[in-house]
C-alpha cells in the first residue's frame, strides 16, 4: 500500500462506525482544543481533521508509541526453558528454601515446564511462609524437622485448595517427612470444596437454552454464565442446612428466598474485600444469579420474582493502572528473547498487544489470511466479532514475516488450538514479568491498556483515531484505558497558564 494513500482507503472511515455513534463524539471533535494535551498549550499545534489523515501519518503514531530499541549488535545467549528453571533455581529456590526434602523434590522436577516449575516453586515458598508464620521462626530455620508438623500442615492444606500437580508435591515430601501418617483423602478433604462442578440442573438448562435463542454466544454461556451459576448452587449447598442433602444440580430453585440472595450478595462482597475476586467481579457474579432468577419468574418455572429489592454490586468501572515504562517492556522483550523456546511466537503475541492493543484472544486466533504483508494491514476480530483493519508497526511487520516463515501451510498464525494457546500464553506472561522484574498487577491485559494510554499521548492523535485503534463503540470505554502517573499530572498541571487574558 502506498504510504501517502489516504487512510479511508483501509475502510477505517468508509464506514458507518462514526454515523452509528455521533451523539457520543462532539461535532468538532477532530479539530484543535479537542483533546487535552491541546487544552494545556496556548501555541497552535495543527489542525487535527481526520480527513487529512493518510497511512504514512498513522504508522507515525504506532512506531512512535515507544522508545524501544533491538540493538542487532547485541548478542543474545538464548538458554530456552532449562535455562529458565535454571534461574527460577537460583534466584527463587537457593537461599530461600533450606529443607532437604523440598530442595530435593524441586531439584528432580527440574525437567517440568517453565510456567509450571514456576508455579510449583511459588507453592513450595507459600508452604514454607506459613510454617515461618506459624512456628514465629525465620524462613532459613524452617528444616525438614519443622515440617513435619501434621497440625500445621492440615491448616496449610485447608487454606491453600492445592490442585493435583501441588498435591503430588505435598504427597512426595511428606512421604518422607510422616511416612504412614498423610493420605491423600486429608488433602482432598477441603480443596475438592473449592472446585465449582459441571452443572445440570434443568431449570438453569431451560434459562440457557433461552440465552442461546436471544443470541448469547456459546463462549460467553460456558466461560461466563455457567461459572456463576455452578459458584451459586455450590455455595447454597455448601452453606445452608436444608440444601445440604440435596445435590447441587438438584437444588428447587423454587426454595431460593430473598433472604438466600442477600445473603450470596454479602458473601460475594466478602471475597472482593479479602481481595479473593475483584469487585467489578463479584458484581457480574450476582448480576448473572439475579436474570437467571428474574428470568426463570418469566418463563414461568417461579411463581414469584424474587430480585425485585435485591440490588446490584456498585463498583468504579474505573481502575488506575500503573503502567510498564519503556525500559520495562524492553527487558520483557529481552527476557523472551532468552528463555522462550519459540521467541517468535511470543515477542509477536504479546507485541500485537503492545503496539496494537490485542486482547490475548484476538491475538491468539489470528489466522495467516488475515494478514497482508504487502500492504502492510492485518484484520482483527474483536468482541462482537467484526472485523476491524489495522495497520502493522514496527516491529511487528518483521516479526509477523519471520512467525509465518516458521509455520508454512498452517492456518492459524500461532496455534492449531488458540484455547490451548491462550492458557500457555497468560501463564508465560507472569513468568515472563516477573522474570523482567515487573511489580505492575494484572494479567497481559494490562498491555492494552499501555498501548491506549500511550497512543492518547500523540497530541496529534484524534479520539476518532484512538477509538478506533482501540476498537472501542463509544469513548466512555476508551477514557478507561486512560492512565496518567502523578508525575505526569503534575508535569500537566505546571504547564496551564493560569494568567487572566486582556
Amino acid at each position: 500500500m502506498d504510504s501517502d494513500q489516504d487512510i479511508r482507503d483501509m475502510d477505517i472511515f468508509r464506514s458507518d462506525h462514526w454515523k452509528q455513534n455521533a451523539k457520543t463524539i462532539s461535532s468538532n471533535a477532530s479539530y484543535e482544543k479537542s483533546i487535552s494535551q491541546e487544552c494545556l498549550i496556548s501555541k497552535d499545534i495543527g489542525n487535527h481533521d481526520i480527513k487529512n489523515l493518510n497511512m504514512k501519518k498513522v504508522l507515525f503514531f504506532l512506531n512512535s508509541m515507544y522508545a524501544i530499541t533491538f540493538p542487532e549488535h547485541i548478542i543474545i545467549r538464548r538458554l530456552g526453558s532449562r535455562g529458565l528453571n535454571d534461574w527460577i533455581w537460583s534466584t527463587q529456590i537457593q537461599g530461600y528454601i533450606t529443607a532437604p526434602a523440598i530442595l530435593e523434590y524441586l531439584e528432580m522436577k527440574k525437567s517440568y515446564k517453565p510456567t509450571t516449575y514456576f508455579a510449583l516453586t511459588n507453592y513450595a515458598l507459600k508452604l514454607v511462609q506459613f510454617f515461618k508464620t506459624q512456628l514465629n521462626l525465620n524462613t532459613q530455620d524452617i528444616h525438614d524437622e519443622q515440617l513435619a508438623n501434621k497440625e500445621i500442615l492440615i491448616q496449610f492444606v485447608n487454606t491453600s485448595y492445592p490442585d493435583l500437580i501441588e498435591k503430588n508435591f505435598l504427597l512426595a515430601v511428606y512421604s518422607k517427612l510422616l511416612p504412614g501418617e498423610f493420605e491423600i483423602e486429608e488433602l482432598q478433604k477441603r480443596s475438592s470444596e473449592r472446585m465449582t462442578q459441571p452443572i445440570n440442573h434443568p431449570a438453569i438448562q431451560a434459562h440457557i437454552n433461552d440465552l442461546l435463542r436471544s443470541g448469547v454466544k456459546e463462549q460467553s454461556i460456558q466461560g461466563k454464565y455457567k461459572f456463576s451459576y455452578s459458584k451459586f448452587l455450590n455455595w447454597l449447598h455448601h452453606n445452608y442446612a436444608e440444601f445440604q442433602q440435596t445435590q447441587p444440580d438438584n437444588i428447587p430453585l423454587s426454595r431460593v428466598t430473598e433472604t438466600h440472595l442477600l445473603e450470596f450478595k454479602r458473601h460475594l462482597l466478602k471475597l472482593a474485600a479479602n481481595g479473593t475476586c475483584s469487585k467489578h467481579t463479584a458484581s457480574d457474579h450476582l448480576y448473572d444469579i439475579r436474570y437467571l432468577f428474574s428470568n426463570l419468574y418469566k418463563m414461568g418455572w417461579l411463581t414469584k420474582d424474587i430480585t425485585l429489592d435485591v440490588s446490584g454490586i456498585q463498583y468504579d468501572r474505573y481502575h488506575y493502572r500503573d503502567l510498564p515504562t519503556d525500559s520495562d517492556l524492553q527487558r520483557f522483550f529481552l527476557t523472551i528473547e532468552q528463555y522462550a523456546d519459540r521467541p517468535e511466537a511470543d515477542r509477536t503475541a504479546f507485541g500485537l498487544m503492545v503496539w496494537l492493543g490485542l486482547r490475548i484472544h484476538e491475538a491468539a486466533r489470528i489466522r495467516r489470511e488475515d494478514i497482508n504483508i504487502e500492504n502492510r494491514t492485518i484484520s482483527i476480530f474483536g468482541k462482537n466479532e467484526k472485523s476491524v483493519l489495522l495497520p502493522i508497526p514496527e516491529p511487528l511487520l518483521q516479526w509477523l514475516i519471520e512467525l509465518l516463515e516458521t509455520r508454512p501451510n498452517k492456518d492459524f498464525v500461532f496455534s492449531e488450538n488458540p484455547k490451548s494457546f491462550i492458557r500457555e500464553l497468560r501463564d508465560r506472561y507472569k513468568l515472563y514479568a516477573f522474570v523482567a522484574g515487573w511489580k505492575y498487577q494484572g494479567g497481559p491485559h494490562l498491555l492494552r491498556h499501555t498501548f491506549i494510554s500511550r497512543l492518547s499521548e500523540h497530541q496529534d492523535c484524534p479520539p476518532q483515531l484512538l477509538m478506533y485503534l482501540a476498537r472501542h463503540d463509544r469513548p466512555e470505554n476508551t477514557v478507561r484505558y486512560i492512565h496518567r502517573s502523578n508525575t505526569q499530572l503534575q508535569h500537566a498541571i505546571n504547564r496551564i497558564d493560569y494568567r487572566e487574558e486582556r
